[in-house]
């Protein structure tokens, strides 16, 4: 299993994903780091809570990312971390939230 963010557009139905971490990588990483700075919508990544993401938490949940990427640059090993963090937020910064509708699991 994996986590990943899907991005659907409203009007073409186009479906495109951005992996985040395997299911391990994510309990493993994400979520002490997820602890540890209080990010909890990104805590949320796994469960399926954010399908779909309800647009008056994007912004929030941008945040939470910026917080994330700014401590993974200070974790050795997590590289592959600011990594997938960067493509989400590009994801975000790519697509309109009221022609795109975004997920989480």
């Amino acid at each position: 299993m994996s986590v990943s963010m899907g991005l659907r557009n409203r009007v073409t139905g186009a479906y495109r994903y951005v992996p985040v971490a395997t299911a391990w990588g994510f309990l493993d990483e994400w979520l002490p780091l997820c602890r540890r700075y209080g990010l909890s919508h990104v805590a949320e990544f796994s469960g399926g809570a954010l399908c779909p993401v309800p647009l008056e938490l994007i912004p929030e949940i941008v945040r939470e990312l910026g917080v994330l990427a700014e401590a993974v640059i200070a974790e050795p090993g997590h590289e592959w971390m600011a990594e997938r963090i960067a493509e989400i937020l590009k994801a975000f910064a790519e697509t309109d939230p009221a022609e795109w509708e975004y997920d989480f699991g």
